[in-house]
């Protein structure tokens, strides 16, 4: 498995970029927004969050391996939630990411297939499909903050509630610091979460209570 690859930005093109990884040079299928975002950084030192996969099938006789490249884990790990959803491959969620993993995720969040269905190769019925799959399994990337942080602290919250088990609550804590808010971020939110009465049986029902707080 490769997870990560650094080298130097030799070439940004429309659906990849070649790294300088001496004494080699990997070329790196990317997503729309990253190529924006790499694009004037060319001769700098990248490091990219990369998943590897075979392109093409048995039947067909060619098998490509091919790199994927992220420019963080969290964008990596929405892209593979988001290649869950049925006739959404590797290319065409690729083509697709062409905003930021934190829009693109309140889009599915917020159910809004208008918008969905105009993003490059999601058309109607793809888009009532993602939604219909991910809008319960986006909240954490729709609460993502700018500049992720890493943290393995433990989590308390004021008093103890009845309405979540801890279990919820502290992987509640992680999902949010994984996405950058700071511990007081998080206390906070999920104290505001949980000073009702309804009750937090999963993680996804307790980050779907802060997304909507949070609007």
């Amino acid at each position: 498995m490769i997870n990560q690859v650094r080298g130097i930005l030799r070439h940004v093109a429309e659906e990849e970029l070649t790294l300088g990884v001496d004494p080699f040079e990997l070329e790196i299928l990317i997503p729309e927004y990253t190529r924006r975002q790499l694009q004037t950084q060319l001769g700098e030192l990248v490091a990219l969050q990369t998943i590897f996969y075979i392109e093409g099938n048995t039947m067909g006789g060619r098998m490509t391996p091919r790199l994927v490249g992220f420019l963080t884990a969290i964008d990596r790990e929405f892209f593979e939630v988001f290649c869950s959803v049925d006739g959404v491959g590797v290319r065409k969620a690729l083509r697709a990411m062409v905003r930021p993993v934190r829009e693109f995720a309140r889009t599915i969040q917020d159910q809004d297939v208008k918008m969905l269905a105009t993003y490059p190769g999601i058309g109607e019925a793809t888009a009532e499909r993602i939604v219909a799959k991910l809008r319960r399994k986006v909240g954490k990337f729709a609460l993502m903050v700018e500049k992720p942080i890493d943290s393995t602290v433990s989590v308390e919250v004021n008093g103890v509630p009845d309405n979540a088990e801890p279990d919820v609550i502290r992987d509640t804590f992680a999902a949010l610091m994984s996405v950058g808010h700071t511990e007081s971020q998080a206390r906070l939110a999920i104290d505001r979460a949980l000073t009702g009465k309804k009750k937090y049986k999963s993680v996804a029902d307790l980050i779907e209570a802060i997304y909507y707080q949070d609007k």
